[in-house]
Parts: structure tokens; sequence; C-alpha cells
């Protein structure tokens, strides 16, 4: 018999008296079962304890209703993109007043990796530069700067986060010196949901005349920023994840002051105010010069749906909701002596794991509940979000089963 959040069953006989204690906590907690009055928007959650939008989220039915609706309206599409093309621009200013930036400050381009390439393309890297990362970042990242490094002899610059998973900005003062161009990290870490204090390597990048490129599509929707205040100068994040929206577009923040000196990897007809001549063509001045060619109006569509959706619910509040949550979980993986990457008191709602078990086991028992979550490093590791939808039912689902493994 399955365990599900309505009546905890025991996975093995030792878990006779865990089942009860975990209601007991349960009812002593008094939780509400929708914090955010959202759930009857996600029909999945009847079935399944959703844990997984570090890996990419499920969509509302509002988000849901407006994609399908696109693509029923290629049955008689309309006589111009014009529509499309405005609806991008209104996008691009719901995205800028969702992390305090100016419209003018946000392009519209197709993934996360894609603004990092854009920026890493016009810095002109000489031998002798170097580029300062961490081994938190996502893979994208290192791929892009292994290629700088072998054509250009840029020197990449790693640094190692602490044992307890953080990164102080102590390690990164040791890399970063006045021949460091760019400064890329995360917002928040896939790899074990670090949350960085952004405007410390802000101050200390720009001290060594560095630019900070941040990666924020794990933490963008899920966490309140303020682009100014953590004085980024550059930033990719795509859709799919905490945006709640999907693939095939993504937000690109260019600092205004710096849209000038970055110029597009590519150029194409929407990248330019008049387009219906043979030459001396004039670039947008601002970010919606980074767009060349016709985007992918669906996810646009979509996305722009999705972030009414998050801004009637407010970041601020999905916040205060998720990041408890991922702190229960965290508190529970320790007190069952598991080896949990994620940072006490982390801002952040993704906590991740090593289990030290047989990871198919692992995997077949969290799959035997419908409990979604990312496995990584060939399933010796266990990567969790609290997304705005989940409640602490989800969350003590899953610890009853996480003891299950860790008696395994």
């Amino acid at each position: 018999m399955k365990i599900n959040r309505r009546n905890f069953v025991n996975l093995t006989s030792a878990a006779m008296v865990a089942a009860p204690l975990l209601t007991q906590a349960r009812a002593q907690t008094d939780m509400p079962a929708d914090p955010l009055g959202v759930r009857d928007d996600f029909p999945l959650l009847k079935t399944t304890n959703f844990l997984n939008t570090a890996y990419h989220s499920i969509s509302p039915n509002q988000v849901i209703d407006a994609g399908v609706q696109f693509y029923k309206d290629r049955g008689n599409p309309a006589d111009s993109i014009g529509p499309f093309l405005a609806e991008g621009r209104e996008v691009r200013g719901k995205f800028a007043r969702l992390i305090g930036a100016d419209q003018a400050e946000i392009g519209l381009i197709h993934a996360t990796t894609e603004a990092e390439n854009i920026i890493a393309n016009n810095m002109d890297f000489k031998p002798g530069d170097n580029i300062v990362t961490d081994d938190l970042q996502y893979n994208a990242s290192f791929i892009l700067y292994d290629y700088f490094a072998k054509k250009m002899g840029l020197d990449v610059r790693i640094v190692e986060r602490n044992k307890d998973g953080n990164v102080p900005i102590e390690n990164f003062e040791r890399h970063i010196d006045n021949n460091t161009r760019i400064v890329s990290v995360s917002f928040v870490s896939h790899e074990n949901g670090l949350c960085y204090n952004l405007r410390s390597i802000a101050d200390l990048a720009h001290n060594h005349g560095a630019y900070l490129y941040v990666d924020a599509i794990q933490g963008v929707g899920m966490l309140e920023l303020d682009v100014k205040e953590a004085d980024i100068d550059f930033m990719g994040c795509g859709t799919y994840k905490w945006l709640l929206g999907s693939y095939g577009t993504a937000f690109f923040y260019v600092r205004k002051e710096l849209i000038e000196m970055i110029s597009p990897d590519r150029r194409g007809m929407f990248s330019v105010t008049e387009m219906e001549k043979f030459r001396d063509f004039d670039a947008y001045p601002d970010a919606a010069k980074f767009g060349p060619a016709t985007p992918a109006f669906g996810a646009i569509h979509v996305v722009g749906t999705a972030l009414d959706y998050i801004s009637r619910i407010g970041v601020n509040r999905i916040e205060g909701h998720t990041v408890p949550l991922a702190h229960k979980i965290r508190e529970n993986l320790i007190k069952l002596g598991l080896n949990c990457d994620t940072p006490a008191n982390n801002r952040s709602a993704i906590v991740t794991f090593f289990h030290g078990k047989d990871p198919a086991q692992v995997r077949a028992l969290y799959e035997n509940e419908n409990i979604k979550v990312s496995y990584k490093h060939n399933g010796t590791k266990v990567r969790v979000g609290a997304s705005l939808f989940n409640n602490q039912s989800d969350i003590d689902h899953f610890n009853a089963v996480t003891e299950q493994i860790a008696k395994l």
C-alpha cells in the first residue's frame, strides 16, 4: 500500500511507529492546506507530490489555458504578427518590474546560457585575463569558459565551496584580481540551493574592474530580487522553473549604462529600428537589440500569463511560504543523519542531500509514492524544491519516505 498525504502507511516494518508520530506533528503544526490559495490551479497535485520545480515547474491552469489558446489560434492565424511583437514588449516590462529594472534593460532571448555567451563574446579576452566562477555554478558556464581558455588563453578560476556548502566572500577574494574580467555566479545554485549575497560579490568584482554576471533561473519567481540593490551588471533567466512558464524564451538583463557596450551576437530584422531598406541600419538603443529574429511567441505569451499569476500572489509571499518548508526538509535530513550539503538557514526553497544508499532503491521508493524530485550525480544525490503550491503535508510525506530511505 502506498503512503499518501492523507494517510501515511509504512514502507517497512520499522515505520510502524513513524506514521503516527508524523500525523501528530502535523496536527501540532496546524498548518493550512493551501496557504497561498493556489493548489486548485495545479491538478497534478491530486495524484503527485511535486517537489521538482528546481528541474522544471508545473504550470497553473491559467498558464496552460493561455498556451492552448495560442496554438488554437494558429488554426486561423492573424494577418500580422504586430500584436505578438507588442506583447513581447509588455512581457519585457512585466519581468522588469519583477526584478526592479527598466523595460529598456530587458531583452528576450531563447535560453539562460545564451545571455552569458553574448557577454563572453563581447569581452575581447586576451592572454592573462581571467574569469572567476565557483564549483556550484551551472555546468554550461564551465563549458563556455573552457572554450575561451583553450582558444584565447583565458585563465578560468573556480572557487571552491566550504564543507558546509557555503561560498563566503573570502573564497572569492582569493581569486579575483585586477585581471578578472567577469565574475560568474548563480542567484541560487542548482547544485545545492545556496542563495548568494550578490551585492557583496558585485562590490568585490567592481572594485577590481570586473563585471558580475548572474544566472538567475534558480531564483527569480522564488525569491525577491532587486537588480539595482544587488548591483548586477548582466543576468540571464529562463522561464520554465520558478517563473512557471515553458521552454523557448528567456530574459536577458543588461544594466542600462552597459547596453551600448554589449553588441548582439547576431543581427536580424527585429534588432533594428527600420528594417525595410538595404543599408545603414540602426540597432535598437535598448536591450530589444538582442532579439534579432522571430521569437518564440507562444512561450512569450505563456510566460506573460505566468508573470501575471506570480505578481498576483506576490514573490514576497512565495518566498515567505517556500523557504520555511525547505528548512523543515533540511532539519529532518540532519535529524536522520543524512549528508545534506545545503547550508543551514539558507535563503532558498531548494535542498539537496547525498543518501548513501542504492540509487535504484531510492528512486523506486520516491517514485512508488508519486514524489517527484531530481536525481543528480548518477542518482547518489537528491534535490528537492518547495514551490508556491506545496504545503506542509507534502513535506511530511517526503520526510516520511526519506526516513525509510535512511533506514535502508
